[in-house]
């Protein structure tokens, strides 16, 4: 008789063999940028996942719980990414800032879920784009603003307003990403390697660079 273990094939695992956190929370982002907010259940998640509807309740209480986890979860790597680029005294000012956008669109890169999911919160006035707004983005703009409040006193870059970066960086950067569709019909290889990434991001820094630095 074949061992149970062998044949027992696909399925909810046993208890005990349930996926860790990070599987979970990876599965909701392509869950909900595929889908969206509303179109997206915690039943039919959990059933492409292959665990209990009860289990993602037991961990994250409510779909909103989980979106809230799994946007916490990818976000800390974007914020250790500017913190990085902002606290590096050996830096020279503009570097730091060219540093700090070649990361950001090289995490738009790896997790593309999350302008995805952008798009379809960034229109909307609900607690789940003000989390990200309150949690990640307000408490990193004071040390960019310093960064490019020290640039234009020194005369090295013209003053433009903050929300303006940040939509060039972070939907404009990570658009070829997010879009691989349109982005193929344009040219872009389907899933391109890290290199091809690096040179797309190193050339969005140098545009944005060039393009507020004074003559």
């Amino acid at each position: 008789m074949a061992d149970a273990s062998a044949v027992r094939g696909r399925g909810r695992p046993r208890a005990g063999e349930e996926p860790d956190a990070t599987r979970l929370l990876q599965a909701a982002l392509d869950a909900f940028a595929e889908k969206g907010y509303d179109g997206m259940s915690v039943r039919e998640l959990a059933r492409r996942i292959g665990v209990s509807h009860a289990l993602l309740t037991a961990r994250f209480g409510s779909k909103e719980g989980l979106w809230f986890a799994a946007m916490e979860h990818v976000l800390t790597e974007t914020e250790r990414v500017w913190q990085q680029a902002t606290n590096s005294p050996e830096l020279d000012d503009l570097e730091a800032l060219r540093q700090g956008i070649v990361r950001q669109v090289m995490f738009a890169a790896a997790h593309p879920q999350v302008q995805r999911i952008m798009n379809h919160e960034g229109s909307i006035d609900s607690p789940r784009v003000r989390f990200v707004v309150e949690r990640f983005i307000n408490p990193l703009r004071p040390r960019i603003e310093q960064l490019l409040d020290r640039l234009i006193a020194s005369g090295r870059i013209r003053p433009l307003p903050y929300a303006t970066l940040h939509y060039l960086v972070v939907s404009g950067g990570g658009a070829l990403f997010a879009g691989p569709v349109e982005a193929r019909l344009l040219g872009a290889p389907d899933h391109p390697d890290e290199s091809a990434v690096r040179r797309h991001a190193e050339a969005v820094a140098e545009i944005l660079i060039n393009g507020v630095s004074t003559p």
